[in-house]
């Protein structure tokens, strides 16, 4: 009877830790948009696996190459109508998140809107991206999913 009760509780306990990995599944990516002193700067976090499930990537890690070109390819930024690419600073990953820092744009002390085109990881089941935009000393956020893939928010 004691080896029935100790194999029911690893069971239970191994199908719990089972399921806690699929609350994981509901990923979101975040794209955080700040002003740093004199610059517009872009952070993002996302998980790690789903970027290396890519056919955009060729290595077991997320390269530069790999994530510029992936970022440029579903992402496209404007502020105050002018057009920006994002450079890509830094990219660090740990355990299964990675972070990047970008370069946004050279800050404009007068934003007066801001539009972003977000498709990020739109092709995994159930993703969504957070934009949270930190500008003119104002917090605003907004979630991007399947069904809506573009914001502009006006400062006026």
């Amino acid at each position: 009877m004691k080896i029935l009760i100790i194999s029911l509780f690893l069971f239970l306990n191994i199908n719990n830790s089972k399921n806690s990995v699929d609350f994981h599944d509901a990923i979101s990516a975040t794209f955080n948009v700040i002003e740093r002193g004199h610059v517009v700067m872009l952070e993002i976090d996302f998980d790690t696996f789903n970027f290396l499930k890519l056919e955009e990537a060729k290595s077991i890690k997320v390269t530069k190459e790999d994530f510029v070109k992936y970022l440029n390819k579903t992402t496209s930024w404007e502020i105050n109508g002018e057009k920006l690419i994002p450079e890509v600073l830094k990219i660090t990953s740990k355990e299964h998140h990675t972070k990047v820092i970008c370069l946004l744009a050279k800050s404009n002390k007068n934003i007066k809107s801001i539009k972003i085109k977000n498709e990020f990881f739109l092709n995994v089941e159930t993703h969504s991206n957070i934009i949270a935009l930190d500008l003119n000393d104002t917090f605003k956020d907004f979630r991007l999913y399947e069904g809506r893939r573009e914001i502009e928010v006006d400062y006026n």
